[in-house]
């Protein structure tokens, strides 16, 4: 079954523009919403870049949407203890089954600006996976205590959480991001038609595993087409932006 979602691009929208579109959007017929996780723009012309939590929580209040983060990087910027907490309590404003958490690697346009060491895609991809074990292990309501390779945990816990923990999709490109995506990601995210890479993930996690895919047109508002099963052609290259 495919389904179609509203891509809310914070880098070139203000919040009350994003808001407004998410209103329409739900107006419209859409089925869900993605929302990107910048610190920047990708250029200075776009001009906008409003911090992705404090909108997710805005846009609980305007409209009933599933909403994925596309994709928020829980490793270097914002340490994902953080992460953990801002995730659980999107998940409670947002209502039972309707946050998504969209993780990756992340980019040094964003992931610089604490002065940190922008580290080689291995080591990248060495700490989102430890970032997505922290996630998980803080979502349980536990009292977590970590000493990881790379993150350091020490008695946290959270106490704001939704029922059911939010599922974690990652986006990944290339054999490497796909094999840790395969291990730790309930579902699939990428901005390109890729059957192949969907036909692993589903091998790994199940033929019905989700996979979300966002796609632009110049001229018109930003749109994600998700699809969460297979199509008499083969698996759609989509993602389910929840």
């Amino acid at each position: 079954m495919t389904r179609f979602g509203y891509f809310l691009s914070c880098e070139e929208y203000s919040p009350e523009q994003l808001l407004e579109q998410a209103r329409l959007a739900e107006r419209a017929g859409f089925d869900s919403l993605w929302i990107s996780d910048h610190f920047h723009p990708w250029t200075n012309a776009q001009g906008q870049s409003p911090f992705v939590w404090s909108m997710i929580g805005a846009v609980a209040q305007v409209c009933d949407l599933p909403v994925t983060t596309a994709v928020t990087c829980p490793t270097v910027r914002t340490h994902p203890a953080v992460i953990a907490q801002a995730a659980a309590t999107s998940a409670v404003l947002l209502g039972e089954g309707r946050f998504t958490l969209g993780v990756g690697t992340g980019e040094a346009l964003n992931e610089h600006v604490l002065g940190d060491a922008w580290p080689r895609t291995d080591i990248r991809l060495a700490m989102l996976e430890e970032a997505v074990e922290v996630l998980r292990r803080l979502w349980t309501g536990e009292v977590v205590s970590h000493d990881g390779r790379h993150y350091t945990v020490d008695t946290a816990r959270i106490y704001t959480l939704p029922d059911t923990p939010p599922p974690v999709y990652m986006s990944a490109f290339g054999p490497k991001a796909l094999d840790v995506a395969c291990r730790i990601a309930d579902g699939f995210i990428t901005t390109k038609p890729d059957a192949e890479s969907v036909d692993t993930f589903r091998k790994a996690k199940g033929a019905d595993a989700p996979a979300q895919r966002v796609s632009r047109s110049v001229g018109v508002p930003p749109r994600t087409r998700q699809s969460t099963r297979r199509t008499p052609c083969g698996p759609t290259p989509a993602f389910p932006a929840s």
